[in-house]
């Protein structure tokens, strides 16, 4: 067995014979010539060094009746000096001007021995002026603590019962307060200490501090009920007497009791529901790349209401609301997949749009909306191994098609644990921050307080120019998103720094999933897009309002066909809600989606959405129910009128056939006829003639005189 060594710590084995060491002894210094082993004891209140038989020691370790054991480190081994307090360091500093030439090496180990370190020490104290107990005392906490300077830092660590609540009657601590000094230190107004009502605040805290109540609160309510010094009626109900600020714990004293019980964060636990305490709370140890092994491995989905107010198409005037937006992320390389924004949803039918823009071919889709992109701009068209929703859309039995049909494993997280999916949560972050807060009509309440005025009167955009904004904006995303973080360990590995999605995508790609299925647009169409059903009519492919044509339809007679038998005939068609100047029929003798366009007569509705168009019918039905409501009375006077005509007329009619016969109610018709028509044109011609002579209306003209006007040509007729 190896010989001790100055500053090993060596102690009675527990359950071993006595061996006379009552505490762990630290060695100070070995001389096995001399069979000298010198010892300082590790106690509480330290005394000199003792001297041993080395031999005799190094038996009793042989056979395990003592033990090498490591000493506990002091706190002030793990901090910088800096932060060490200025106090310790002072102490430390003054202790060890008094003993550093006891301590040379001119001086070991005499110092160590009881015979000559006691001359030593009273030496050094009259050069100091010091008592004697004012040097062994630092000397022997520099021994009995490794023998280094910071040995000499003050044993604050050690001092007070650790662990050990302070006990009821004892004075209160802290700084007295102001009321007790601007009342001549009166020390009845200094209140209770918090061991003595202790017990009564822990009885608040359980009573009245739950979820969604403020300390303070809980706090009052504590005084008011356990702290309250009597009761006084008010008719028939009592009022307590609330206590004095010397007669109840202080707001701290409260907050310090609160603190005691939550350190293992009971208080925390029991007023945080489960779901909120796995969201805000718990410890995030894990990686949303876990068991991501490349592009296209999962991809996380979700929906979200984007904070802007849009206008309609038709009618800048219109507002429509709020839009909603879906957005897919791929987890390896937060690559912004796909996206839609319209007013579908949430629902399945919005989360198919989404998904059908992020398995197809984003070159067409961008053109649609005047963004000119190649396809390495935003080569995305690939499709998840697995699909991460948030437990919603996905689980209807609608989105069975994209395990039946695609092959794609659909996974839903809990509810409400948005934390499950992180990358399409924090885009919509990103999306709101850097992108919608800084459009017209933005959801903004800051600025809205500030402007004082409705975010709502500001709105100017429609869905497709903030789609336009939307595209140009992820593709920025993509590009320039730079996180080191993200950046795969085997990158590096091949030199290539460059973290922004793009790069790590088109890496992964190459190299990890270069195999990552993709399947046709038409097969994306049959399987995604939305099914609906039109009507084959003689002026076109109907469909929701408009019409449309295909060259197949025109060669093979369809509108003709319809026309001339006078039958309407129902077709399966697939459309996109944000794409309506297009929809696309089945060739059943290719298996092909045919491209059927907008004809010219509906060109007013090329970028109008179907809900919009449907939003459009509605409020020019409220429009027109608001004008007959407005109308109704006129139109009941209008009726009563002409009933009342009905009337007198019937009366006159029955006063002028009063006695004839039927035959005499019904002869001469004919002559009837034509004097009733001589008598119309007479009466025209008397009018076309007044209208004629009558005077021209006030002007510059200057009037004939009486004598120069010619003379009226038809004042012989009515002279007759």
């Amino acid at each position: 067995m190896n010989l001790l060594q100055p500053v090993e710590v060596f102690e009675q084995t527990p359950g071993a014979a006595e061996s006379g060491f009552l505490c762990p002894q630290r060695v100070l210094w070995v001389e096995p010539d001399k069979d000298l082993l010198v010892t300082i004891g590790l106690q509480e209140k330290l005394k000199k060094p003792e001297i041993y038989r080395l031999k005799e020691v190094m038996d009793l370790l042989r056979h395990g009746t003592l033990q090498r054991v490591e000493v506990k480190l002091r706190p002030y081994v793990f901090q910088a000096e800096e932060s060490i307090p200025k106090k310790s360091l002072r102490i430390r500093d003054r202790a060890w001007s008094i003993i550093k030439p006891l301590v040379q090496e001119d001086n070991i180990p005499e110092v160590y021995l009881p015979a000559t370190s006691g001359h030593l020490i009273s030496t050094r104290a009259k050069e100091l002026g010091l008592f004697p107990k004012q040097v062994h005392r630092p000397l022997y906490r520099y021994l009995a603590f490794g023998s280094c300077t910071d040995a000499l830092i003050a044993c604050y660590d050690l001092c007070g019962p650790a662990g050990k609540p302070q006990q009821p009657g004892t004075r209160k601590r802290g700084p007295r307060p102001n009321r007790v000094k601007v009342n001549n230190n009166d020390l009845t107004l200094l209140g209770p200490s918090t061991a003595d009502v202790k017990e009564k605040i822990i009885k608040g805290i359980n009573e009245f501090l739950k979820s969604g109540i403020t300390e303070k609160k809980a706090w009052e309510e504590t005084k008011r009920v356990y702290f309250n010094t009597g009761a006084i009626e008010h008719g028939s109900t009592l009022v307590p007497i609330l206590p004095k600020a010397h007669e109840a714990p202080s707001l701290f004293q409260f907050k310090q009791v609160v603190k005691e019980m939550d350190r293992d964060l009971s208080v925390t636990k029991r007023n945080t529901s489960t779901t909120t305490w796995e969201l805000k709370h718990r410890g995030v140890l894990g990686s949303s790349r876990r068991r991501v092994f490349g592009p296209a491995s999962r991809f996380e989905i979700d929906a979200t209401i984007v904070d802007v107010y849009l206008v309609s198409v038709f009618n800048r005037a219109w507002l429509i609301g709020r839009p909603v937006l879906y957005v897919i992320v791929d987890v390896f390389s937060r690559m912004v997949v796909g996206f839609y924004l319209g007013l579908e949803g949430p629902s399945w039918e919005g989360a198919r749009l989404a998904l059908c823009n992020a398995f197809t071919n984003k070159v067409e889709f961008c053109r649609q909306f005047g963004v000119e992109i190649n396809e390495e701009m935003w080569p995305c068209h690939h499709l998840p191994h697995k699909l991460l929703c948030d437990n919603g859309e996905m689980k209807s039995h609608a989105s069975d098609a994209l395990t039946n049909r695609l092959g794609i494993v659909v996974q839903n997280a809990a509810v409400r644990r948005p934390d499950w999916k992180p990358n399409v949560e924090q885009q919509f972050n990103l999306i709101n921050n850097h992108t919608i807060h800084f459009e017209p009509g933005a959801l903004n309440r800051r600025l809205d307080e500030m402007k004082r005025r409705n975010c709502q009167l500001d709105a100017c955009l429609t869905i497709p120019e903030l789609t336009a904004i939307l595209i140009r904006k992820l593709i920025k995303y993509n590009w320039s998103s730079y996180r080191a973080d993200a950046l795969p360990e085997a990158m590096l590995g091949d030199n290539l720094v460059d973290a922004t999605p793009i790069s790590i995508w088109s890496w992964g790609m190459e190299h990890l999933t270069g195999g990552a299925k993709a399947i046709g647009k038409q097969e994306v169409w049959t399987k995604l897009l939305p099914e609906a059903t039109a009507s084959v009519r003689r002026d076109g492919i109907y469909f929701e309002g408009r019409r449309y044509v295909c060259p197949r339809a025109i060669n093979e007679e369809w509108f003709a066909r319809a026309r001339t038998k006078g039958k309407v005939e129902p077709i399966e068609i697939r459309h996109l809600p944000y794409t309506p100047a297009q929809i696309w029929v089945l060739n059943s003798a290719s298996r092909e989606w045919e491209l059927c366009e907008l004809l010219d007569r509906d060109e007013k509705y090329r970028l109008a959405r179907l809900e919009e168009m449907l939003d459009r019918a509605k409020l020019l039905a409220l429009e027109a129910d608001q004008n007959a409501s407005e109308l109704q009375q006129e139109f009941a006077k209008f009726d009563a009128e002409c009933d009342a005509i009905t009337a007198t007329a019937k009366k006159a009619a029955a006063k002028a056939k009063q006695g004839l016969s039927k035959t005499e109610k019904k002869a001469n018709v004919q002559a009837n006829r034509a004097f009733e028509k001589t008598a119309e044109r007479v009466e025209h011609a008397r009018e076309a003639a007044q209208s004629y002579c009558e005077p021209p209306a006030q002007d510059n003209v200057v009037k004939l005189r009486p004598d120069m006007r010619k003379q009226n040509p038809l004042d012989d007729i009515w002279s007759l």
